[in-house]
């Protein structure tokens, strides 16, 4: 008897109820706002284990900082919390951030694969801050939230980790893959009067 296997789809949550779509302002030739889904993107949550900063402090090279979002190699690193890293990675096997970081950190932090749990989104254009004030308590201004600034905040009621990744000139949302539907229709709402593009 032929053994069943099943292996299950995996494909964005944004594609089954919104279609790309772009709503331009009377004269305007280019969009406020620019709403992208970022695709191919590993992350990982990492944990570090109490009373071992010393044994984490010589497996990391990085210097990681509170609200920050520190490039390491292929890897970056956003701080989440107290002891508590999401690290993102492109261009990866399924899994093998995880494998990685467990090799590496190995007895140290605990890894949690969040790859299919989290849905990102890319937000640029010169309207963009303003967007985001609409929805974001958070003083997103450059001056505060500069490049390399990362925060967790609520955007229309759900939980969103904001950051602005060094060598990027846009904001990258990462949300839980539930919420993505009802995040990407409160940054449209939010846009719709700078006019936007909306791709997924």
């Amino acid at each position: 008897m032929a053994e069943l296997i099943f292996e299950p789809v995996i494909d964005s949550p944004l594609l089954r109820h919104l279609e790309d779509a772009q709503v331009l302002l009377s004269g305007q030739t280019h969009p406020g706002v620019v709403i992208k889904e970022i695709h191919g993107r590993s992350l990982v949550l990492v944990t570090r284990r109490q009373n071992m900063e010393l044994k984490w402090g010589e497996r990391i090279d990085a210097a990681l900082v509170k609200n920050t979002v520190v490039a390491s190699g292929t890897r970056t690193w956003h701080w989440y919390g107290p002891g508590i890293w999401l690290v993102c990675s492109s261009g990866l096997e399924e899994g093998q951030l995880s494998v990685e970081l467990e090799t590496q950190l190995g007895g140290v932090a605990s890894v949690v694969e969040l790859s299919h749990a989290r849905s990102i989104l890319s937000l640029s254009g010169p309207k963009a801050l303003s967007a985001l004030a609409k929805l974001c308590s958070l003083d997103l201004h450059p001056k505060i939230f500069a490049a390399g600034s990362c925060a967790n905040t609520t955007m229309h009621h759900m939980t969103v980790h904001i950051a602005r990744v060094p060598g990027r000139d846009d904001f990258e949302l990462h949300v839980m893959r539930g919420f993505a539907v009802s995040l990407c229709e409160a940054l449209v709402s939010a846009s719709a009067e700078y006019g936007y593009r909306f791709e997924c």
